[in-house]
């Protein structure tokens, strides 16, 4: 698919007697615009046009009764291109943010997320498309609008815009993600074809039934269970030497505890805190109080590999690219603070997956994964899991785990990776935050465009002479 970057410019009065919009004659040919009736759309937001060409320059032209119209903000980098067979023009991308709220000062809206969706807008500007954040209450459906978010010359300012092409789901909240309100807006973007990728938070015990009724997704997936009756939790303590209790919907490690039967009874420990149970009996019912009937699942406990007394996992960032395909766009092994989880968020630190590798252990085989090994099995768990769940996805953080024999374990998976600055893969050794806006950030740039219609085009590579020939060369020197 074709396209080409170029700027909207007010038409002069003269020229726009004759037409409404004005373009380049080498985007004329290049993309096969007829000079005729066309239909001129932005987001939602669509009108039939007299299009005309203009002899140079990389610039359109357009009346500012059309631009109005077509709700167009000036000043921005846009690409254009041409559905011959709609006999329409589309200028994007048009990237729209969905988050649960947003505060009142224009330089920091949105608290920590708030260098992201800077960095974001900084991408779009740079290779063209506009960004719009907003919330539920900010979309009009009846007028096909939405009252959001654009950054202009470092602050954030309200303005009203069609509806976008893409919506990328920041909901910040699991609750707000389940309102009636936000159900109603992921039927109504399908019904206007509009593309609203990372649907939902995941369920941790969805994500292991969905995994389990995929037979190479298996081998990955430790034992796990739904927390229930006292004979269920006894069964798996037989079986394994320690377990992890999880809610099924929790995030950043909170409300992780660690079982582990010892000679006074079972220890029950958290980040914070540890408690000795005298029996089984007394166990379940420290567990069934910390559900609060909330849904928790038993999960086998591993002997992952570790660095002295501190666990290690690899955090893996996999993310739909330019074309619409998993790719992997960061990894990070987390060495854990000396507590039940190894978050970030919970004391952790990181490390090169490839020296984690290198200095943690012990490792009973000679069988190690390398870091190709642990990419390749995150690609693979993203593929299976986004085609047995349903729903569209653009990233996932897939937390893997290696034991003392090599073996590869999915721990979780994070449809919704934190974006805050606290939480980047720096890697240890590198103090400051990278300058430049991080891979993820440009990665999500390019799976909208894609979704806008503008995939990325792949440079064709010239075709290189043959080399000479040179040894006969050399031997027809040396004679």
């Amino acid at each position: 698919m074709s396209y080409v970057r170029t700027m909207i410019q007010a038409l002069e009065p003269r020229t726009a007697e004759q037409c409404d919009v004005a373009i380049p004659q080498s985007f004329m040919r290049q993309l096969s615009i007829p000079a005729d009736s066309v239909v001129i759309q932005f987001g939602s937001q669509t009108h039939r046009a007299q299009v005309k060409g203009k002899e140079a320059g990389r610039v359109v032209q357009m009346t500012p009764t059309l631009a109005r119209s077509l709700l167009l903000p000036g000043g921005v980098p846009l690409l254009m291109r041409y559905d011959a067979t709609a006999e329409r023009i589309i200028f994007g991308p048009y990237i729209g943010v969905l988050v649960s709220a947003y505060g009142k000062d224009p330089r920091d809206p949105f608290g920590s997320f708030t260098p992201f969706f800077n960095e974001l807008v900084d991408i779009s500007r740079q290779h063209a498309g506009v960004v719009s954040v907003f919330t539920l209450h900010d979309v009009n459906w009846e007028t096909k609008t939405v009252r959001g978010l654009i950054r202009r010359n470092g602050n954030w300012h309200m303005r009203t815009l069609p509806l976008p092409q893409s919506i990328y789901n920041r909901l910040a909240s699991r609750q707000r993600e389940r309102s009636e309100s936000a159900e109603m807006m992921i039927k109504r973007c399908r019904e206007h074809d509009i593309a609203f990728f990372n649907e939902h938070f995941l369920n941790k015990w969805h994500v292991h039934k969905a995994l389990s009724s995929v037979p190479e997704a298996t081998e990955f997936l430790p034992k796990t269970i739904c927390l229930g009756d006292l004979n269920e939790l006894k069964e798996m303590l037989d079986q394994h030497r320690f377990l992890y209790a999880k809610p099924a919907n929790g995030s950043m490690g909170k409300g992780v505890y660690r079982i582990r039967r010892g000679p006074s009874g079972y220890q029950l420990a958290s980040s914070y805190s540890a408690k000795t149970h005298k029996d089984l009996p007394s166990l379940h019912r420290a567990l069934k109080k910390i559900g609060q009937g909330k849904n928790y699942l038993l999960q086998q406990g591993l002997k992952l590999i570790r660095s002295g007394s501190r666990t290690a996992d690899f955090r893996v960032l996999v993310q739909k690219n330019g074309n619409g395909e998993w790719a992997v766009t960061s990894m990070v092994a987390r060495i854990g603070a000396g507590s039940v989880v190894s978050n970030v968020a919970r004391g952790g630190t990181m490390m090169q997956a490839k020296q984690a590798l290198a200095v943690c252990g012990p490792w009973a085989t000679t069988m190690r994964p390398s870091p190709q090994t642990l990419q390749r099995t995150a690609l693979s768990l993203a593929e299976m899991l986004e085609t047995s769940m349903g729903g569209q996805y653009a990233e996932f953080g897939i937390d893997l785990g290696v034991d003392i024999h090599g073996h590869i374990w999915l721990l979780e998976v994070n449809s919704k990776p934190s974006k805050a600055t606290t939480t980047l893969n720096i890697p240890e050794g590198q103090e400051e935050l990278p300058r430049r806006a991080r891979p993820s950030v440009r990665r999500l740039y390019e799976y909208a465009k894609f979704l806008g219609g503008f995939p990325k085009i792949k440079p064709t590579r010239k075709k290189r002479r043959k080399p000479l020939a040179t040894k006969s060369l050399k031997k027809r020197n040396r004679r």
